[in-house]
């Protein structure tokens, strides 16, 4: 215990960049892997101070058999992200800089206004160790007038037991004047040239080349857990489902559906054909969008094929894209 709490005082104030591996999480049943990870987070809770939840990856990371494969997908999409985060580690490096810088510059404007506050609140002749210990006893009060009379993000103030104790150190009197040339320059930096070298890094970093890894590779394998370009096992193949359907496949399907005489099925009859992909209600919905290309509440051959080509897609763990493809159109004869 006292290891672990020195490793978590040396990280103070890099929590956002811990990684935390749930390790063979295959020697576990489902429930009982659902109790550990309760367990887990409840305690990441008491000791990683962020204001987002920690991300745990949850897998098995060798080579070995998994003695329960109950959560295959899920080892392989967790192992999928972390291998990604790492491997994407240099792009985001000159970003996470300049993020640090940022909150520095931050830091520093608010040390200045407070540094400035507390000399100002001091006596000139008597009682000038009196009300420095009423301000430190007071800090957090004192963050909160000058947050408000400047306005500042209470987010930016340092810890107030942490400056208290380096405040009772310290004279204020001695504290230098507000340098208001400085101060110009300071808020210049955070609203105007530090946003500018963000944007740079941004366009920079999406140049960038991720890490070499062995998981990772440059070539699709159904195997494989990577991501290659941001692409996922569930996006990775999905070049080769954009394409137009074979319309053989689906020709009997559609005629025993029963199409009018416009060679059209009605809304309503379809409806009871793809609900039976038990795929969710939005799920469909988006599958009709794309699927109907007239936008006539029908489907002819063509875009019942469309449909169904979807529901496959989806059902084999693949995105839907958000528009339909140009060449997934259906050629004009085949959407009378």
């Amino acid at each position: 215990q006292d290891d672990v709490d020195l490793l978590l005082l040396a990280l103070k104030g890099n929590d956002q960049k811990i990684h935390i591996i749930l390790n063979k999480a295959d020697r576990v049943t489902t429930p009982q892997l659902m109790r550990v990870y309760g367990a887990l987070m409840w305690s990441l809770g008491k000791v990683i101070d962020t204001p987002e939840v920690s991300r745990v990856y949850i897998g098995t990371f060798w080579d070995e058999p998994l003695q329960n494969d109950e959560q295959r997908k899920l080892f392989e999409s967790e192992e999928n992200d972390l291998y990604t985060a790492l491997a994407q580690m240099p792009r985001s490096a000159a970003t996470r800089k300049l993020n640090d810088l940022i909150k520095r510059a931050r830091l520093a404007r608010v040390l200045a206004f407070l540094l400035n506050h507390l000399r100002n609140k001091m006596p000139s002749f008597m009682g000038k160790s009196k009300e420095q210990k009423r301000l430190i006893d007071n800090l957090a009060a004192v963050y909160q007038d000058i947050a408000k009379e400047k306005g500042l993000a209470m987010g930016d103030f340092p810890d107030p037991s942490l400056m208290r104790e380096k405040l009772e150190k310290m004279d204020f009197t001695k504290f230098p004047k507000l340098d208001k040339k400085k101060m110009d320059a300071l808020e210049r930096m955070i609203h105007e040239e530090l946003p500018q070298l963000l944007k740079l890094t941004t366009e920079e970093a999406a140049s960038a080349e991720a890490a070499s890894m062995a998981q990772l590779g440059t070539a699709a394998s159904p195997f494989a857990v990577m991501k290659v370009d941001g692409k996922s096992e569930r996006t990775v193949y999905q070049d080769q489902w954009l394409v137009f359907p074979n319309l053989e496949d689906y020709t009997k399907e559609f005629e025993d559906i029963g199409p009018n005489a416009a060679r059209k099925i009605s809304g309503s009859q379809a409806k009871s054909v793809l609900e039976q992909s038990k795929l969710p209600s939005k799920v469909l919905h988006a599958i009709w969008n794309l699927s109907d290309v007239d936008k006539d509440g029908a489907l002819t051959l063509a875009e019942f094929a469309l449909a169904k080509h979807f529901i496959k897609m989806k059902l084999e763990g693949q995105d839907l894209p958000p528009t339909l493809p140009a060449q997934m159109i259906p050629p004009p004869d085949d959407r009378a």
